[in-house]
């Protein structure tokens, strides 16, 4: 099994559950785990892997910890040895402070291994041993030291821990016992991953290692962590760069994504896998053009092309404000009723069209700048500007020529 980014603690778009007095954020990440898990145990799997972000923040609360190991108990209640390697999420920006998964290699949990740094660990499975080798998170303030970094830009800097990643992950892979499986287990960004939709949570400045330098030719599998979205780096190559993606969805940038994990059969140079999704929490985002007569319907027509039953739903619709008193909000907020949450309903509304002409457009302006501010302002015929302005150009040359004759 390999899973990654649990983000237990994320409560963005939740309430308090009246039953369990628990967010319901932190209800839909736990079900969407422990979902995980039972396809899991279904398959028969031998080890799972952990690759890092067990939770939000690095001081995770105690009942954010509590259901967090309470999903991991199921695993090691079942016989399956965990390994988990700790995440940009899990390390503390103090480098003598413990990190959030610590606590299981202090209380010495059976069947659980926390990986810090980078090392291997051999795990003896029911259907053999395997090598993990882990590459976790590395903070430049623990990588590097003030010397290395003096008076380097940050672009320099940069490049320094490029270089830590592959001198680690080199040195694992030449540590390898030949002819036992094994698994690269990071987390980390691998060049061209494919993000999430919207800004994102990367700092253009994080490093970013080449696919052929975490594709060591001496690991089976390669286990990632980092990256929300599930993709192959390496695909119909040995051997598979796989992102497992988040549990669950974190934010609408997520909402066309398919959330779940990764069930791997590693062999020595033919490892297979399949991705199993998992039922997260959908997030919907409507956003509508409503500025027509009948504004309401053409909105309750958007609405109805959603499956909004039970979704986190967004909605915005643009409208003129001549029109804005056509809409029949509670109609609208009706058809949204069967959400579990409605985040927002934004009106976009446009500038009354003869007001903005009335201002804008006089006689001092170029006759071609007049048209096209007179295009903007009519929103049936905003989108057809650049091909009416084509057939405009000519025709207003033509004039303009006739009255210089003149």
């Amino acid at each position: 099994m390999h899973f990654a980014d649990a983000h237990f603690g994320i409560e963005t778009y939740g309430r308090i559950d009246s039953e369990t007095g628990l967010n319901t954020r932190l209800v839909d990440f736990r079900n969407s785990l422990n979902f995980a898990i039972d396809k899991a145990l279904d398959a028969g799997v031998k080890v799972a892997l952990f690759a890092g972000d067990a939770y939000k923040a690095r001081d995770p609360n105690q009942t954010h910890q509590r259901e967090f190991a309470s999903c991991i108990r199921r695993l090691t209640d079942a016989g399956i040895p965990v390994v988990m390697v700790t995440g940009n999420h899990d390390v503390p920006n103090a480098t003598a402070r413990a990190n959030a998964v610590e606590i299981y290699r202090t209380l010495g949990v059976k069947d659980v291994h926390v990986l810090s740094r980078p090392e291997i660990v051999r795990i003896e499975t029911l259907d053999g041993p395997i090598q993990i080798a882990a590459m976790p998170y590395l903070l430049r303030s623990a990588a590097l030291s003030k010397e290395a970094t003096k008076g380097k830009s940050v672009e320099e800097t940069t490049e320094l821990m490029v270089g830590k990643y592959s001198e680690y992950i080199d040195y694992l892979a030449r540590q390898l016992e030949p002819g036992i499986p094994s698994v690269l287990l990071g987390h980390f960004w691998v060049m061209n991953a494919k993000l999430s939709a919207g800004p994102g949570y990367f700092n253009p400045s994080e490093p970013q290692m080449l696919v052929s330098v975490a594709a060591n030719p001496e690991f089976d599998y390669v286990a990632m962590g980092h990256i929300h979205k599930f993709q192959d780096l390496n695909k119909r190559a040995h051997p598979p760069v796989v992102y497992a993606g988040s549990i669950d969805r974190t934010d609408f940038g997520e909402r066309n994504e398919e959330k779940g994990f990764v069930i791997a059969d590693v062999a020595k140079g033919a490892t297979t896998y399949e991705f199993v999704s998992v039922p997260a929490r959908r997030f919907v985002d409507i956003d509508v053009d409503a500025d027509l007569d009948e504004p309401t319907e053409k909105i309750l027509k958007a609405i109805s092309e959603k499956d909004v039953a039970d979704a986190v739903v967004r909605l915005k619709y643009r409208i003129s404000r001549e029109r804005l008193p056509l809409v029949r909000e509670q109609e609208v907020r009706d058809a949204l009723s069967a959400a579990f949450m409605v985040v927002s309903v934004t009106r976009d509304v446009t500038r009354d069209a003869q007001a903005t002409r009335n201002r804008l457009l006089n006689e001092s302006l170029d006759p071609v700048k007049a048209l096209e501010m007179f295009l903007d302002t009519k929103q049936n015929l905003r989108k057809r500007k650049d091909t009416l302005m084509e057939h405009a150009r000519p025709m207003i040359d033509e004039l303009l020529a006739e009255e210089q004759v003149q």
